[in-house]
């Protein structure tokens, strides 16, 4: 079993250090640093969540393969999974946008389209923010925010030995569309339209999120960001427990199985590290199973997917058919020293 030293990202510890300094949280504030959104007591027994995302040119995104558009709905979408993560439905939202002062206002405005474009399909209201001249290259900031009846609110906390972990469809296709897109890769027409989509247009799994909270299906949760090897790990540091996956059920998609062919890698490795899928992955007691799959399925939702159990002690372990082995952090980690700016 993996030790909490070795289930720690450079990132994780950089938050830690920032959260000492900046002292305890005041006593409105339910949840703090932490978890994927702040929580702040509201009014009539809601609760008010709070997000925050930025996107940087040449770390999260390379205009030389994502169109303007592509990425304004983007910088949403990836908000939007953090407020899926707590159960909650989407408010407001906040623009910080950095824009190159020698790049032409049309790629700006075509920006502003597909953040529009999102917010009007997942109802968000878009109501003000800052822009900056950026000569370093392009920047956007969303703060996103949402409510979520105090007493289905969910986090990443919770999960309990004998849970069951989920999660809410395939894994690793934004990872390989990332990598055709890199390469400029020529594919079967359907097969790269599904993993470059998966990877410019991530669609936030709100329906998911707030039938888990409404129907109490969940235990803990998180959205797939950084790879389930590293989120799954961050949901068993904040609930105190340990994680055993099964190789052969982490779902993953036929066109990823086509493509990591055609690469030459492995597709589990997309699903486990790759990152920015943004499923939710969750835990459930056991006994539970049949009315979880159920429920999806009245909602018109894909079934989620079994991956594995909680058990006691900490870090993450992988069994495939040589063994297990502790996959904890393996994930996208912004501050690892060998990741040479958009890595997977």
């Amino acid at each position: 079993m993996g030790s909490l030293s070795h289930a720690t990202s450079r990132e994780a510890a950089l938050i830690a250090d920032l959260s000492q300094r900046f002292g305890p949280p005041p006593e409105e504030v339910i949840l703090g640093i932490g978890d994927d959104c702040a929580a702040i007591r509201g009014h009539g027994g809601d609760v008010l969540l709070w997000t925050v995302d930025t996107l940087v040119e040449g770390v999260h995104f390379d205009l030389d393969y994502t169109p303007l558009e592509k990425l304004g709905w983007k910088a949403l979408a990836v908000n939007l999974s953090d407020i899926a993560a707590m159960g909650g439905e989407p408010r407001h939202a906040l623009l910080s946008l950095g824009w190159p002062p020698r790049r032409d206002r049309a790629g700006a405005l075509a920006l502003a389209d597909g953040l529009a474009r999102a917010a009007r399909q997942y109802g968000v209201a878009i109501i003000g923010g800052d822009t900056v001249a950026s000569p370093g290259g392009l920047a956007l900031t969303l703060t996103l925010t949402g409510t979520v009846p105090a007493s289905l609110m969910l986090k990443r906390s919770g999960a309990r030995v004998g849970d069951l972990v989920w999660v809410t469809g395939v894994l690793g296709d934004s990872a390989a569309g990332l990598e055709v897109l890199k390469r400029g890769l020529t594919l079967d027409l359907t097969l790269r339209e599904t993993l470059v989509e998966a990877h410019l247009a991530p669609r936030p799994q709100l329906a998911a999120g707030r039938l888990l909270a409404r129907e109490g299906l969940a235990t803990a949760l998180i959205d797939v960001s950084d790879g389930i090897a590293t989120d799954l790990a961050h949901l068993c540091l904040a609930s105190a427990v340990g994680a055993r996956l099964r190789a052969e059920s982490v779902p993953i998609s036929g066109a990823l199985r086509a493509a990591a062919a055609l690469l030459g890698r492995d597709p589990l490795q997309y699903a486990l590290s790759g990152g920015e899928d943004y499923q939710l992955l969750f835990t459930s007691p056991p006994e539970l199973a049949s009315a979880l799959e159920n429920a999806f399925v009245r909602a018109g939702l894909p079934a989620p997917r079994p991956l594995g159990e909680i058990i006691a002690g900490q870090g993450v372990l992988m069994v495939t058919a040589a063994g297990e082995q502790d996959i904890s952090m393996q994930g996208y980690d912004h501050f690892r020293l060998d990741l040479p700016g958009e890595a997977i």
